[in-house]
C-alpha cells in the first residue's frame, strides 16, 4: 500500500504499559471488592478513555467519585518509569528525519502523554497530538482518527495506523484507514478480526529503506509513504 502519514496509538504501540495500565485497574477494582477479567481489561480498558472504564466495570463508583479517581490515575501515570516497545523509537525518529506526517492519537490525557513522551525522548517527534480531551468520544469511535488526519492536512484513506487494542483498531478502521496492528501472535487472530491487515510484535522486524520511504511490515506487506 502507498501512504501519506503514520497515525500511532501511544499505550501498547510506543510505550509499554499494558501491565501498568492493569495494574491500577486491578488495584481499584480489587479496592471495590472484584477483579477484572482478561476480557474486559481487552474490550473495556486498553484502549478505553477512563470515563468509559468507569461507566462499564465500575457501576457502584458514583459519578461524584470519577474526579478522585482521575487524581489517583495522574498521580499514577506521572510516577511511573516508560520504556518503549521495542523499535518503535528508531521508527519514529527515521520516519520523522524522512519527512512523513506523524501524528500520535491516544485516549490518555495530556499529562501521560508529556510524561511518556518526554521519558522516551520523543517530544519533538510528532506533529499532531489527538488526546481523550481533543474528542467528544473515544475508540472505538472514529473522530480521533479522523481529526487526526483533517490536523495533517491528509486523506485519511491514505494513513496508515499502528494500533494494539481491539477499540483502537475498530477506530481506525471505522475512519478509513489501513490499520496494523502490534500484539503477541495469540491475540492475531482477534486483532485480524477487528479489522486489522496485519499484526507485528513489534517493530523491531519493521524494515525502512530511505531511498524508496518503503515500510516493510513483514513477509508479503510494504508501505509505501509519499511525501
Amino acid at each position: 500500500m502507498r501512504c501519506a502519514a503514520v497515525l500511532w496509538d501511544m499505550d501498547g504501540v510506543v510505550v509499554d504499559t499494558d501491565h501498568t495500565v492493569a495494574a491500577f485497574w486491578q488495584a481499584l477494582a480489587g479496592a471495590e471488592g472484584f477483579t477484572i477479567s482478561d476480557e474486559d481489561l481487552q474490550h473495556h480498558v486498553y484502549g478505553r478513555h477512563a470515563d468509559h472504564t468507569l461507566r462499564v466495570l465500575f457501576p457502584a463508583v458514583p459519578v461524584e467519585r470519577y474526579p478522585e479517581v482521575y487524581e489517583r490515575l495522574r498521580e499514577d501515570n506521572e510516577s511511573l518509569e516508560y520504556s518503549d516497545i521495542p523499535g518503535a523509537g528508531k521508527l519514529l525518529r527515521q520516519l520523522r528525519d524522512n519527512g512523513v506526517p506523524l501524528a500520535l492519537v491516544t485516549g490518555a490525557q495530556h499529562y501521560k502523554v508529556t510524561a511518556v513522551l518526554d521519558q522516551l525522548d520523543l517530544t519533538d517527534v510528532f506533529d499532531v497530538h489527538i488526546r481523550a480531551e481533543d474528542v467528544p468520544a473515544g475508540k472505538p469511535d472514529p473522530a480521533c482518527y479522523r481529526l487526526a488526519a483533517e490536523r495533517l492536512g491528509a486523506d485519511i484513506g491514505q494513513c496508515l495506523v499502528f494500533e494494539d487494542a481491539l477499540s483502537g483498531v475498530a477506530s481506525a478502521v471505522a475512519a478509513g484507514a489501513t490499520c496494523v496492528a502490534i500484539g503477541p501472535r495469540w491475540r492475531a487472530a482477534e486483532l485480524r478480526a477487528a479489522g486489522a491487515v496485519e499484526v507485528i510484535p513489534d517493530f523491531t522486524t519493521v524494515e525502512f529503506s530511505t531511498p524508496e520511504l518503503a515500510t516493510r511490515m513483514g513477509p508479503g506487506m510494504t508501505v509505501h509513504l509519499t511525501r
